[in-house]
């Protein structure tokens, strides 16, 4: 006598994977939508700096601007344009926007220098470059070591989301 009721045409006990499959998918396919919408954008404090210590007690960075030099004729970049200092308080003797170049040592130099004095007054040794999107990263690169032989700890390019739409940041 067979107690187990079926016999051999008995019910098996087999697992449908197939829902499961579905349900998977169906997350693996959210997962893969959602993930690039998630900003991991981290927004970065831009400094107001300028060299008299009393106002420079608050500041924490320095941010240079480093442009593209293009050809007025055919707007093909050509190197890179004098670098500024992101502050409407940093001006020169002669009262006009601080710009530096490095294109020869004497040049190098007087921004290294502007970037050591810097340094003494700011609670974070951290320089910021914004950079033109199109122009060569040998120059930041360039630019990294000058702030690096200026005492900064750290250098970090800032990035701006392009809001015309347009390729590059000219």
């Amino acid at each position: 006598m067979d107690a187990g009721g079926g016999g051999k045409s008995g019910v098996k006990a087999d697992i449908n994977v197939t829902p499961l499959v579905d349900i998977v998918l169906v997350l693996l396919i959210i997962f893969i939508v959602i993930t690039p919408a998630v900003n991991n954008a981290v927004r970065l404090p831009l400094s107001k700096h300028s060299l008299k210590p009393e106002t420079q007690a608050g500041a924490k960075y320095l941010t240079l601007i480093l442009p593209a030099h293009r050809d007025p004729k055919t707007g093909v970049i050509d190197g890179p344009a004098p670098i500024m200092v992101d502050d409407k308080d940093a001006k020169d003797a002669n009262g006009n926007a601080l710009t530096f170049t490095y294109k020869d040592e004497a040049r190098k130099a007087k921004l290294i220098d502007f970037i050591k004095t810097s340094m003494q007054y700011l609670s974070d040794r951290r320089v910021f470059i914004k950079a033109d999107a199109d122009i060569p990263f040998k120059h930041v690169d360039e630019l990294f070591q000058i702030c690096r032989e200026g005492g900064a700890d750290e250098a970090s390019v800032v990035t701006s989301e392009d809001k015309s739409g347009e390729k590059g940041g000219k």
